[in-house]
């Protein structure tokens, strides 16, 4: 039985959980979003203006939802928050709202929802639940692959590296059913026979009594491609060199590339050589039974709560010999001699990454200089910001003597800066005889501060940002 939503100016949360077809899921509503309107639905871009293509790419990877969460739940940055809930609620005057985020089921899930009640009323969600086996080798799989997981699987399920309560699924629906009511609380299950059309798509679809043609919908064909064999082992063991990377801010960028290289080489060549590949797990048959009779009562209480179960069964697959992934277990030796040569890519990528950056910073920094040249009519430099980017700057210029270097923290004020004592800005009596290089990346507040001083930009001052350094 499919619980249908009925009603105008519904607000939907679906919040996964993961590894139940939520980036497919995700990328189908952004696709789809005007046949989902024909039928009084939609999935909004929760911004105002051109949306850029990293942000697109977001919303098809992560869910039109995520940075409503990011924004109140991890950033605590309440302004954005307000901002992107007020544009929701301008869809919903006329329409039914579709919010996905996955990473809401994995952390203060039940405070998101609180939060979003508090701004309206009329709140639902939606979560696919997974066997508790299968939903843990797969969170553990995807891990490896997007590289921040090194541990065996053994000492993954044994740490506390999972989130709290991911698999105590009594737990997790009670909290949101006492924010919003069990009767606005949709639990599906994800598996093949529980699923509409054996598709999360279709069985969503369902849910918001959209009829069933497939004729009509378009698909991606991106795919979130499982690793297996030999290649999910040797990216663990990549992975597991995290502690080598840089010291240095600017090189972690760097390595967080390479390790993606890794996983895209890994996925790639997996899904080429492992086409065949019969549906994989790491427990063996009695791990997996010793492993699920922990959720046994909790299972079957939810399945009678919020599926309205008489018999409490809430998993219908009842296969426990899932045939081991086949990895070929590495000596000592090998597994150091994949850390060593992954080790040495990194370095390799880091220098070559800096000789292009500071190539380039050289270049630009000349044509920069140019023009500063040109506009400061002769007045002395001074730098606003002492920090990272200043040093930078400084580099790139070589000979700073004549510069000065000022900042809004009192507490950098009287501090050495390659050999320049940093001033404190705010006791600075004549700015017009400076020619000023503001050197910070946020810069508005500093505008700002310099436009209330009688500075024009060009004119007095420029941004060093805009010049791509």
């Amino acid at each position: 039985m499919i619980d249908k939503i009925d009603g105008a100016n519904t607000l939907l949360i679906h919040i996964g959980m993961p590894k139940t077809g939520t980036t497919s899921l995700q990328n189908f509503l952004y696709l789809n979003n005007g046949i989902l309107e024909e039928y009084g639905w939609c999935y909004p871009v929760l911004m105002d203006g051109e949306m850029e293509y990293w942000k697109q790419w977001e919303l098809e990877g992560s869910g039109n939802g995520y940075d409503l969460y990011d924004y109140l739940i991890i950033s605590n940055v309440k302004s954005e928050w307000d901002k992107r809930m007020d544009i929701s609620l301008r869809y919903l005057k006329d329409k039914n709202v579709i919010l996905s985020a996955e990473s809401i089921y994995e952390f203060e899930g039940d405070k998101f929802i609180a939060a979003v009640k508090e701004r309206y009323a009329k709140v639902k969600v939606i979560v696919y639940l997974r066997r508790q086996d299968r939903a843990i080798e797969s969170l553990y799989n995807q891990r490896i692959k997007n590289g921040t997981e090194h541990r065996t699987f053994e000492e993954f399920i044994g740490s506390d590296g999972i989130p709290p309560n991911f698999l105590d699924y009594l737990f997790k629906l009670n909290s949101i059913s006492k924010i919003i009511g069990k009767s606005n609380l949709i639990v599906r299950i994800y598996e093949k026979q529980q699923l509409v059309d054996n598709d999360t798509v279709m069985d969503f679809l369902s849910v918001l009594g959209i009829p069933l043609d497939r004729n009509n919908l378009e698909r991606s064909s991106m795919k979130n491609i499982s690793l297996g064999g030999n290649y999910l082992e040797i990216n663990r063991l990549t992975n597991s060199i995290r502690g080598m990377e840089s010291h240095m801010s600017e090189d972690e960028g760097i390595d967080w590339k390479v390790k993606s290289d890794f996983r895209d080489i890994c996925a790639g060549l997996s899904n080429l050589y492992n086409k065949d590949q019969k549906e994989c797990g790491f427990f063996t048959m009695d791990e997996r039974e010793r492993f699920l009779r922990k959720f046994v009562e909790d299972n079957e209480q939810v399945a009678r709560e919020y599926l309205h179960r008489e018999e409490g069964i809430l998993f219908y697959d009842d296969r426990m010999d899932y045939p081991l992934y086949e990895i070929n277990q590495s000596s000592g030796i090998e597994a150091d001699m994949i850390r060593i040569f992954t080790e040495m890519i990194y370095a390799q990528a880091r220098r070559i990454t800096n000789l292009v950056e500071k190539m380039s910073r050289d270049v630009i920094g000349k044509f920069m200089m140019k023009d500063v040249w040109q506009k400061s009519n002769n007045r002395k430099l001074m730098l606003f910001g002492a920090g990272y980017n200043c040093q930078k700057l400084i580099d790139i210029l070589g000979d700073i003597s004549g510069v000065s270097i000022t900042d809004n923290d009192k507490e950098k004020q009287g501090m050495v800066f390659r050999g320049v004592t940093v001033s404190y800005a705010k006791e600075i009596m004549d700015w017009l005889k400076y020619f000023v290089i503001v050197t910070c990346q946020k810069t508005e507040e500093i505008e700002k501060q310099l436009s209330g001083l009688g500075l024009k930009k060009d004119k007095d001052y420029v941004l060093l940002k805009e010049y791509g350094l």
